[in-house]
């Protein structure tokens, strides 16, 4: 165990506290003595005070759990005192009040974690967090799903196929709107998938350390979720195409706000029908009047030239010579995943509902107009694929093609036309 050192013949309990919190606790190290020399003993000691430290940890962070935390004290208590029958007496008047307050359920929980029979999951969450190796954001969003698991179950034991099973129907039906509670619209089938693959993540970490059981693999997604997906209740999935006249009206409505960093990235995107992310990634050293050359795209396919429209010519031209930071749209700020295109993708969403489109409308939408345009007016999907960034309809041109030379792929992409 990694949580014990042992000092002048003693075994210490340990643990280094986060530098995040270390300004709270007021200790950069923790450490108790276990009072013994026998290494098991100390093991089995130093067990529920490393888990209260860790609770404490969680509570410095506001993520605490207070009906785990005073389980955890007793806990200690139980390991430690010598009239353990006394204590385990109180811990179980503690459980009938529990029990009463939250039913039986709670009771039976706060008696495990208590006595030691039940593994509470929140002091892991930390260790299980700090070993992940992602991107930022997809980190991010697995603590997140993690902590609605942990929050739900709150124990290992808890945690069984059955009781997935009914969290996944909890996940999907939402809530209702309650007294200044807004109603919460149940999980999507995707999220449900995400969730889902992101607490078996935690739980293959739990049985890594001997937490859990490793025979047992409850995070299983039953088929019932794709009943009451939305593809399924819509008949189709993914963002809605605008309209031209549409798109039109969002680049008018950006102009008349005089958000002129808007605009812009409005018309590149309608006549180029690149992604947010990488329009607001281009820099002028990639660029010219000519050809936008793309080098930060989400796959493989996306790292191409776009033949730059007669219509984006002026706009080209006048982003390159302005910009004061090397990108070609200037001036936006990066959030803390690198992303310059959360911000103002966030102020396209403000002027798109202000206009009355629906959520099935975004920024990606214009894409998607593109594409349809492009067809509307028989460029190839091959064609379309290479201006776009998609990977290959077909099997033989995704292997063995280089893609379009820039002359085809310029006289398709100013078949682009727009009702201005």
């Amino acid at each position: 165990m990694a949580n014990i050192e042992l000092r002048r013949n003693t075994w210490y309990a340990t643990l280094h506290v986060p530098k995040d919190v270390q300004h709270i606790i007021g200790k950069a190290k923790l450490f108790e003595t276990l009072k013994t020399t026998d290494k098991r003993v100390a093991e089995t000691r130093a067990a529920p005070l490393v888990a209260k430290w860790k609770a404490r940890i969680a509570a410095a962070r506001g993520e605490s759990d207070p009906f785990i935390d005073k389980a955890l004290m007793w806990r200690q208590e139980i390991e430690t005192n010598e009239a353990a029958e006394v204590v385990r007496d109180l811990i179980e008047e503690e459980a009938k009040k529990f029990a009463r307050a939250q039913g039986p359920d709670a009771g039976a929980a706060f008696y495990g974690v208590a006595t030691g029979t039940h593994e509470p999951l929140l002091p892991h969450f930390d260790d299980w967090a700090a070993q992940l190796t992602l991107a930022p954001k997809t980190v991010d969003q697995m603590k997140k799903d993690v902590r609605l698991m942990i929050k739900h179950f709150g124990t290992v034991q808890a945690i069984t196929g059955q009781g997935v099973r009914e969290w996944i129907r909890v996940l999907m039906r939402g809530t209702p709107a309650s007294q200044g509670t807004a109603a919460k619209q149940g999980a999507s089938e995707s999220s449900i998938k995400r969730i889902i693959s992101f607490s078996r993540n935690f739980w293959a970490y739990l049985q890594e350390i001997e937490k859990a059981p490793g025979e047992i693999q409850p995070f299983v997604i039953p088929s019932f979720t794709k009943k009451t997906s939305s593809k399924a209740v819509t008949g189709k999935g993914g963002w809605e195409p605008f309209q031209p006249l549409e798109v039109v009206a969002l680049l008018n409505a950006a102009i008349n706000k005089e958000d002129h960093e808007l605009a812009d990235l409005i018309r590149l995107g309608m006549y180029s029908g690149a992604r947010i992310e990488e329009l607001c990634a281009l820099k002028v050293e990639n660029c010219t009047k000519e050809v936008l050359s793309i080098t930060d795209s989400k796959t493989d396919a996306g790292i191409r030239q776009v033949p730059v429209h007669s219509a984006l010519v002026e706009v080209v031209d006048r982003l390159m010579a302005a910009s004061q930071d090397g990108y070609l749209l200037s001036g936006l700020t990066f959030n803390k995943y690198g992303d310059r295109s959360n911000a103002i993708g966030k102020r396209f969403g403000r002027l798109k509902a202000s206009l009355g489109f629906p959520e099935k409308k975004v920024f990606h939408s214009i894409r998607k107009t593109v594409v349809t345009l492009l067809e509307d007016a028989g460029v190839s999907e091959n064609l379309t694929a290479d201006i776009v960034g998609h990977e290959k309809p077909r099997i033989t041109y995704g292997l063995y093609s280089g893609g379009h030379s820039l002359a085809p792929m310029k006289e398709a992409i100013e078949k682009l036309r727009y009702p201005l």
